[in-house]
């Protein structure tokens, strides 16, 4: 059955669309799995990424796709929706002229910022109160219903999450079965990184108890704390400069077990893989800055097996 993984951080600019798209397409390309990617943030970065701007409008405005939106729509309408429609296969850019095959995506909308909106004003009323929590679980379970159906398709399915803990971000929590922290080795974006955990051991508490109490007969899974992995790493003489590792080590006191042992590079590999639609592992497309995206194409080569080996 595949593994759902939530990538998330409150601290904006840490990677995490960067990762999920490299973690996802390093999945495909390097071991064969097939994985689906999942884009819940308005700001559709990942989406961005995956297919290009003026790919993702011509896309989604003019040939008018499904995309996440559909879905939380689907439930406000009280419609079935069809899941091959949400779910695109053969999207995301791997070089130029050229898509992955088995991995597959779902884009992201802006206008899913309005979406939280709407969910916190849905309500629907039941006869009881054991009812009114059946009711929130089924607002909770909109992505776990997309994914319970489709799970044994795919060896990985990983969920880009905005920064915040809104319903939509628990959407992702609900339906998956681990969550990762990307983080920089910096004050600001390891702050919060013991808050993510302690509200994660609060969301599963609390939708442990929510399960109990309505009695639904599908027993709630845990999600479970995956780890931290370290972006944006600036080197010197081939390991982290002495402010970032002096943060990795701290991160790892705190932390015990939960740092990734490989971390990604800062550099202009990535960036320039980027501004032309690709990944970084398209390292032939990218002549001005083949050094160093054949260099951060093997940390990330790295980072992906150890994730998969983490996740095993």
């Amino acid at each position: 059955m595949g593994k759902v993984v939530s990538i998330i951080n409150w601290k904006g600019g840490v990677g995490k669309s960067t990762l999920t798209l490299h973690l996802s397409a390093g999945l495909r390309a390097y071991q064969g799995k097939k994985v689906l990617m999942i884009d819940l943030d308005p700001q559709c970065n990942l989406s961005f990424l995956a297919v290009g701007v003026s790919g993702y409008v011509e896309k989604v405005y003019d040939e008018r796709i499904k995309t996440l939106k559909d879905l939380f729509d689907s439930y406000f309408n009280d419609t079935i929706y069809n899941r091959e429609e949400i779910i695109h296969a053969e999207l995301v850019n791997a070089e130029p002229g050229y898509v992955y095959n088995n991995l597959d995506m779902v884009l992201s909308h802006q206008e899913l910022v309005l979406v939280d909106l709407q969910l916190a004003r849905n309500r629907k009323a039941g006869k009881d109160h054991k009812e009114d929590t059946k009711n929130e679980i089924e607002k909770l379970s909109i992505i776990h219903n997309l994914l319970k159906d489709i799970k044994d398709e795919y060896d990985y399915i990983l969920l880009d999450c905005p920064p915040n803990v809104n319903i939509v971000t628990q959407n992702a929590f609900y339906a998956s079965d681990y969550f990762v922290i990307p983080a920089i080795p910096d004050f600001l974006s390891t702050t919060g990184i013991s808050l993510i955990v302690d509200y994660m051991e609060k969301f599963n508490k609390s939708f442990k108890g929510m399960h109990d109490y309505a009695e639904i007969a599908e027993a709630y899974i845990e999600t479970e704390f995956a780890g931290i992995i370290f972006n944006m790493v600036d080197e010197y003489g081939g390991s982290p400069k002495q402010t970032h590792l002096d943060t990795i080590i701290t991160v790892k006191s705190q932390h015990p077990g939960m740092v990734f042992e490989n971390y990604l590079t800062d550099g202009d590999g990535i960036s320039a893989a980027a501004s032309v639609n690709l990944p970084v592992y398209a390292v032939n497309s990218l002549p001005r800055s083949q050094p160093n995206a054949t260099k951060q194409t093997d940390y990330l080569q790295s980072i992906v097996a150890e994730f998969s080996t983490k996740l095993r």
